[in-house]
């Protein structure tokens, strides 16, 4: 009887000590569109407009998406001709710079969070994992077979992953605790695409689509879908329950497809130049020309709104019920998710823009800690 008790009482620990790990990192964005499976979407920061500018800070080079951690905010700066790309970690309160990292060589692609660091790989290939406290570094190691790299890295459950090109594609899982390669596996083509992560599933797609699901611990193929041709480029995909979505397609009545998870196969299609959105049981497709809501369950469209000046430019991200893009005139706007008016509009002075193709650094959104964080060109400000 004690026994049974005690082990009563042990499975009733782990699933409060399981509830507060997922409390602990439901404030963060630790990847490009905020998680691992880059859907988008962030609950209970405290942030609803309207919004005002806590603080900006001017980089050398263009901003990338940002990592909102604890007690920091990470982005990599760009860098020019006299500065090298820098992974740099900023104070939340007021921008101030806590720590940086140059890019031993070329610039960092974009940056994860897991376990209590933040890992960056290079477009020639070293990936390397500095401390979230203090910034110094763990470890840096060549990636093997490619030497082309423009693939922003996603980390979670002690492996981080990345892709390459070069002599066809392959893809990496590499341990986090000190950048051992424990697999590669093959790919067409390895570009301009940041895996997506869901339970024990690493995803990638790439150009007309190419797209495969692996294993995430052993990099076992588990399924591939071929668009019929092959090349250059690639746009992260995004995974939102059983369903996929991939976009970069060649000869398809739509901007994007969504496969099963679980089997691979064609489910149906989307229009959406930028990654979607999702949150509850909506999606949010972007075109430069309109943001718009869909039901999953029905396929209806519940609103659709054009952007108030420009053309839309970036992937939207979802906070406390409210949908933020921005626009190639440097206007950021936010519509309510359930009816589509207009919450926010505020000109922020350059475009945010959130182009996938080859990036360096990859650009985006993010939320956390009561802020929403956005680069726009060589500024990036901080919203509460």
């Amino acid at each position: 009887m004690k026994i049974l008790k005690l082990a009563i009482l042990w499975v009733l620990l782990s699933a409060i000590w399981v509830s507060a790990q997922s409390v602990s990192q439901s404030g963060l964005s630790v990847a490009y569109q905020i998680n691992p499976a880059h859907s988008g979407s962030i609950k209970s920061i405290g942030l609803t407009p309207p919004l005002k500018v806590k603080w900006s800070v001017s980089l050398n080079g263009t901003a990338s998406y940002p990592l909102i951690l604890p007690s920091e905010i990470v982005v990599i700066d760009g860098g020019n001709n006299n500065h090298p790309s820098t992974l740099e970690a900023l104070n939340p309160d007021d921008g101030s710079l806590l720590w940086s990292q140059p890019s031993p060589s070329t610039g960092w692609i974009g940056a994860a969070y897991d376990n209590g660091m933040v890992f960056v790989a290079n477009t020639n290939g070293t990936m390397a994992a500095f401390s979230a406290t203090d910034g110094h570094q763990i470890w840096s190691e060549p990636l093997p077979f490619q030497y082309s790299f423009s693939s922003p890295v996603t980390a979670l459950h002690g492996f981080a992953y990345t892709g390459g090109a070069g002599e066809g594609g392959t893809v990496y899982g590499v341990k986090e605790s000190n950048g051992g390669v424990v697999w590669t596996a093959g790919v067409e083509n390895g570009d301009s695409s940041a895996p997506a992560i869901q339970g024990d599933a690493v995803y990638v797609s790439y150009v007309c689509p190419q797209t495969y699901r692996f294993q995430a611990k052993t990099g076992q193929p588990i399924w591939s879908y071929s668009g019929g041709c092959e090349g250059g480029g690639g746009e992260t995909a995004v995974v939102y329950k059983d369903l996929l979505y991939v976009r970069d397609l060649y000869n398809y009545p739509t901007d994007g497809i969504t496969l099963s998870t679980t089997t691979g196969e064609l489910v149906g299609g989307f229009n959406s130049k930028y990654a979607p959105a999702f949150a509850g049981s909506r999606a949010f497709y972007t075109e430069t020309d309109s943001l718009t809501a869909v039901d999953l369950k029905t396929g209806s469209t519940l609103w659709s709104v054009a952007p108030p000046t420009g053309s839309l430019s970036c992937s939207p991200v979802v906070v406390n019920g409210i949908v933020y893009t921005g626009t190639s005139t440097g206007y950021l706007v936010g519509y309510s998710a359930k009816k589509g008016g207009q919450e926010v509009s505020m000109n922020l002075g350059q475009a945010i823009s959130c182009g996938e193709y080859f990036p360096e650094p990859q650009v985006g959104m993010g939320a956390g800690q009561g802020l929403l964080v956005v680069p726009a060109g060589t500024e990036l400000f901080a919203l509460e």
